[in-house]
């Protein structure tokens, strides 16, 4: 959820440097490690462009860790911890006075919240994540209230957004595990949520060794450590709970969702493959390089096929994300070109995946790929909130520092062999399919 955007081991204190650099582009990103005695994770990436810092707290609890019979809890959560009465009665007319950019968001691992302040407002920053740590109490009508703004984000981002709604009929299909719930909740759980569920939740996830303090901006180690001992040292630790989803089990035959509405205009067609879950990041490497061979943008191979050479699609994306603790997916969209059927292009794709399993790629476009992949990559580094996004789902899933790759150096490393395994290896398998068509329309040949 984007929010408003103006929008019990005694541990001793810890620290850890990793210097990460982008040569290429003449930065160098060095994350720094600290641990207080309550369990809290600090994370510190000084950058000295500008006199300003984003700070985000990330708890490692999400959507997969919502209890059955209660999915979107974690992201509901994450809204009521706005309308916290603690010292803060209203933390929006607070970081708004000091003209911070404060948001917040759930994913199926992780909940963050943060806010990108002048450097001098740093302790008044950390001092409103504090005590929505130590000292959360809400009462029911702002339960009341808040469960109501979620029935109508689902009712906005999904009931009435058709892609968003095929695609989590797809992971409720796809996963078996806690992956497959919906992050942001089915209307019949969310009206069940109680206050007890809220302070049950509150007590098992959001307390100091459950969550990281993530500092990117003007700032040095040792004084941001000691601020953080200031604010968060005080609160105590607690059990910690986490539930790490098992690897999905295979899928023995195809599967196949389909969703008409008298809304959809044009069909859109979405073929999906299991990324199995890898023991180490530099494995994910050549599956990205490959998908951007596959599909990223008029120079990949479907596009080149589909759209230029059998003129039978306007669009085709891949994406894939290797940053889950269950198996992750490559997921294929392809737009027919108006008019066109939707069996047609299935067909099309399904031939263009069997010529990329037999073909595998050339040197030639696994060089570009690397190229390509790293000057992306390089773009979204060019300001504090893009380090720290960058850097938020790697410690939230708990990858070691010296994994994770801010430079894409690694990627060098791949060969083209190993890239060509892994696309006979995924490609091969049972894959999922994903149909959004027109109600009562024609999708038979001609």
């Amino acid at each position: 959820m984007l929010h408003r955007f103006f929008s019990f081991f005694i541990l001793p204190l810890l620290f850890f440097t990793y210097p990460i650099s982008l040569k290429a582009v003449n930065i160098e990103h060095s994350i720094k490690h600290a641990k207080l005695s309550n369990g809290l994770d600090i994370y510190i990436v000084p950058n000295h462009r500008i006199p300003a810092v984003l700070h985000a707290v990330i708890y490692k609890v999400g959507g997969m860790d919502d209890p059955i019979g209660k999915a979107g809890l974690a992201h509901y959560f994450e809204h009521l911890i706005f309308e916290t009465t603690g010292k803060f009665k209203d933390i929006e007319s607070t970081m708004s006075s000091i003209g911070a950019q404060f948001n917040a968001f759930t994913t199926r691992e992780y909940t963050c919240y943060y806010e990108l302040v002048l450097k001098g407002d740093l302790p008044l920053a950390m001092e409103v994540e504090a005590d929505r740590m130590g000292n959360f109490n809400v009462t029911q009508d702002k339960i009341d209230r808040e469960k109501n703004i979620v029935l109508e984000e689902r009712k906005m981002r999904f009931d009435n957004n058709l892609n968003n709604l095929l695609w989590e009929e797809m992971n409720s299909a796809f996963y078996r595990t806690g992956y497959g719930r919906s992050v942001i909740g089915w209307e019949s759980d969310i009206r069940t949520y109680n206050q007890d569920d809220i302070i049950r939740f509150h007590d098992n996830y959001y307390h100091p060794n459950n969550a990281i303090l993530l500092i990117v901006g003007d700032v040095e180690f040792d004084e941001v450590v000691e601020l953080a001992r200031e604010k968060y040292g005080e609160i105590k630790a607690k059990p910690t709970i986490r539930h790490y989803p098992n690897q999905d089990p295979a899928h023995n035959a195809d599967l196949s969702v389909t969703l008409e509405s008298t809304e959809v205009k044009e069909p859109v067609l979405y073929f999906r493959y299991r990324v199995p879950l890898f023991k180490n990041m530099d494995e994910t490497s050549a599956v990205n390089l490959a998908v951007e061979v596959l599909g990223g943008g008029k120079s990949s191979k479907l596009y080149k096929d589909l759209v230029l050479g059998k003129s039978v699609a306007v669009s085709v994306s891949t994406y894939y994300s290797s940053l889950a603790f269950s198996d992750s997916y490559i997921d294929i969209e392809v737009t027919p070109k108006s008019g066109m059927k939707l069996n047609v292009i299935e067909r099309e794709l399904d031939n263009a995946i069997n010529n990329f399993i037999f073909e595998g790629i050339t040197n030639e476009e696994l060089q570009s790929a690397k190229s390509k992949y790293k000057a992306a990559q390089f773009d979204k580094l060019s300001d504090l909130t893009s380090i720290a996004m960058f850097y938020i789902p790697h410690l939230a899933l708990d990858i070691p520092l010296d994994e994770i790759d801010i430079s894409y150096s690694k990627i060098n490393d791949v060969n083209l062999e190993n890239v060509n395994n892994k696309i006979r290896t995924i490609f091969s398998t049972n894959k999922l399919v994903g149909r959004l068509l027109p109600k009562g329309g024609n999708n038979e040949d001609k």
